[in-house]
């Protein structure tokens, strides 16, 4: 059980309530849906629960050009098929947009079949990583008209305003039964030229950030850029062109969240917040020559984090850092593509702690390769490392990242039910270890880490309020007592979201490639034909 998998269970109200569900006119013109992620066993139903920042976006953008959008996240409101067929029914919308990720998939496909028989003549659109590397698996059902490659605010635009499929660029749709990819779209360098995410579009007080990660409540997350430099080979974003908002609109943005909503704690879910230092830099100095008065806690790479740039993230309000560490062991680390030298990682901890920055090492096991004996060693380091906050995720081949093409070719994927992959279970086969024995040691390795006198200490010195200690008395009951169990209830028919036959409502015309695509060459263009 990954720390970043636990959650509060409310905060205090927002300044703003929950949307209206209705139409202003007789049909809304957009529906936004980001599915829920259910698995099929084991740790349980939901994971993750901050807003789609995507979604808003792309809705952001929609609004700008006078669309009524309404958004419905079924991960947060928890809203089982019937519930969603019925706010449908209400909204009757003219166009749907669909994120896609891989868990998200079967629901994906329930969602627009539940749009297209309470909607006949609706136009739905798919996006997000798994769209985008398998538009074919998508347009194989039917109640998908087209599927968004790449970013997707203008692309969506385009969609709505009913310009003929062949003229969108990045869009995949289908011609007489035949998939048609039309030219990629050039990326955008400049997110200042969208909107901010409209997060009034949502109920913001059904969203809670990890137990461990704030300092103030309420919270909410925001994203500066998109894109990473790394090569990671289990990770989607990799290889990705980086591309940013302005210090000055990130300044801005953050601004309108404390003074409009009440927000007092920012949560950079950018893949690398420090890539570019220079932005960091300008982006804390105006922080700080604003006055705005907000904590916040973002993800560096430990090869991209200095003691002046870590002095000045923390005079602008930074208290915690996300290092993806991934192993203890430099063998594995450079087979997964991210070779950085155990040192920098040791130094860049005691960077974070001499300017009183909180250090959340992120790790995972399940590699290629990996041994009980490297396990144990991805242990240790985290104990050397010296890190607050330990967490731990068992490894995930990913369509459309490099591992999820390596274990295909080899033959070590166990299956491709994609309602399976997440944390609850192993989906590909390693040679020295058993997927069961790699999930028995993940649990154990939480007693490894967290039941020392100094660990223990120091999770209850920083204790703040009753809500901290509430937080952190739940995370530890779950992961060191109730474990999987705690995660496996469903009681609202939520499991009913994977009650959907594909086979029975694909089109067989409609033929997948064999060859899965990378993530990072569909967005650069090439990897679509």
């Amino acid at each position: 059980m990954s720390m970043m998998d636990l959650f509060s269970p409310r905060q205090r109200p927002f300044k703003s309530g929950p949307p209206p569900r209705r139409p202003r006119k007789d049909r809304a013109d957009v529906l936004l849906v980001y599915p829920i992620w259910v698995m099929k066993a084991g740790r349980g139903t939901l994971q993750r629960m901050l807003p789609p920042l995507g979604v808003l976006s792309i809705a952001a953008n929609l609004e700008k050009h006078g669309y009524e959008v309404h958004v419905i996240d079924l991960h947060a409101e928890e809203l089982n098929p019937e519930q969603f067929r019925a706010a449908v029914r209400t909204l009757r919308p003219r166009f749907v947009g669909i994120t896609v990720w891989t868990p998200h998939f079967i629901p994906a496909h329930h969602i627009a079949s539940i749009c297209k028989a309470e909607v006949p003549d609706v136009r739905v659109i798919a996006g997000g990583t798994h769209a985008e590397i398998a538009p074919e698996q998508m347009l194989q059902n039917p109640a998908f008209d087209a599927v968004c490659r790449g970013d997707g605010e203008d692309a969506m635009l385009e969609f709505v305003r009913g310009a003929e499929p062949r003229s969108i660029l990045g869009l995949s749709w289908l011609e007489r039964g035949r998939v048609v990819h039309n030219p990629p779209r050039d990326i955008s360098l400049d997110l200042d030229a969208y909107p901010f995410p409209a997060y009034h579009l949502i109920d913001l007080d059904l969203y809670f950030p990890p137990v461990s990660s704030y300092r103030d409540l309420p919270a909410i997350n925001v994203l500066m850029t998109r894109g990473c430099p790394g090569k990671c080979t289990f990770c989607n974003s990799a290889n990705t062109t980086l591309r940013s908002r302005s210090p000055e609109k990130m300044v801005e943005l953050l601004s309108v969240l404390r003074n409009e909503h009440g927000i007092r704690q920012a949560y950079f879910y950018d893949d690398t917040f420090t890539a570019n230092p220079k932005s960091v830099r300008e982006f804390c100095r105006l922080m700080l020559e604003k006055k705005v008065d907000m904590k916040w806690m973002c993800y560096v790479r430990g090869d991209m984090f200095t003691d002046a740039l870590a002095e000045l993230m923390a005079r602008a309000g930074c208290h915690q850092v996300l290092m993806g560490v991934e192993s203890g062991s430099s063998t594995l680390m450079a087979k997964i593509g991210k070779p950085i030298q155990k040192e920098k990682y040791l130094r860049s901890v005691q960077t974070a702690h001499r300017f009183g920055i909180e250090v959340r090492g992120s790790f995972i096991i399940g590699h290629l390769g990996e041994t009980r004996e490297t396990m144990v060693e991805t242990v240790d380091f985290a104990k050397e490392m010296d890190v607050d906050f330990f967490q731990l995720s068992l490894m995930v081949p990913y369509p459309g990242t490099a591992l999820f093409n390596e274990c295909r070719e080899r033959g070590l994927l166990y299956h491709e039910d994609y309602s399976r992959y997440g944390p609850s279970e192993l989906v590909m086969k390693l040679d020295n270890l058993e997927g069961p024995e790699v999930v028995a040691f993940e649990k154990r390795s939480f007693f490894m880490f967290y039941m020392r006198p100094k660990i223990l200490w120091r999770q209850l010195a920083r204790i703040a309020n009753w809500q901290q200690f509430k937080d952190l008395f739940k995370a530890a009951r779950i992961i060191l007592l109730d474990g999987i169990s705690a995660f496996s209830r469903d009681s609202k028919g939520l499991q009913g979201w994977l009650d959907f036959d594909l086979k029975a409502a694909a089109d067989p015309a409609v033929a997948v490639p064999a060859v899965s695509r990378l993530t990072y060459s569909v967005k650069e263009g090439d990897g679509i034909v």
